[in-house]
């Protein structure tokens, strides 16, 4: 789950830097976090798990890809790499067509602790789905052992 997710982290840290469709591939990624695990896991131990195994690999290396990315992410904007998420809702919001006042509303919502937590931890579920979606695949494609889990713990 850890190589899945640190891989996965540093990738989607770079994607999310893409406009417009870097977000998307970044969600793509976190399913991918899911493969990677399996995988390794499958890979190393030359063995066959269930889907329910492979969910939750790849929903913990899900969760470990965007802990990773956000902590990539806060540090790129600590060292002015790209803007803090206070700049970019205020560039956001001073774009948009909202009167200066609700602008202004807006902007202390979405930059107050309360809410950068909720975003986090939404984040946090979301990127859990998609990685136990991609675990739950892997296990069906990374198939080492037998084809089903309890062959390849009898020729152990």
């Amino acid at each position: 789950m850890l190589l899945g997710g640190l891989a996965v982290g540093v990738i989607t840290s770079l994607l999310a830097s893409i406009p417009y469709v870097g977000s998307c591939f970044a969600c793509l990624a976190y399913a991918g976090a899911g493969l990677l695990a399996v995988w390794h896991y499958t890979s190393t131990y030359t063995l066959t798990i269930t889907g329910g195994q492979g969910a939750v690999m790849g929903a913990g290396a899900g969760v470990v890809a965007a802990l990773v990315g956000t902590l990539i992410g806060q540090l790129a904007s600590f060292f002015g790499l790209t803007p803090s998420f206070r700049e970019a809702m205020t560039n956001a919001f001073e774009n948009s067509a909202l009167d200066p006042e609700q602008a202004e509303q807006m902007q202390e919502l979405f930059t107050s602790p309360f809410m950068l937590i909720g975003i986090v931890a939404v984040s946090l579920v979301i990127s859990a789905i998609l990685g136990a979606v991609g675990g739950t695949i892997g296990s069906s494609i990374f198939k080492k052992g037998g084809d089903y889990p309890e062959e390849s713990m009898d020729a152990f």
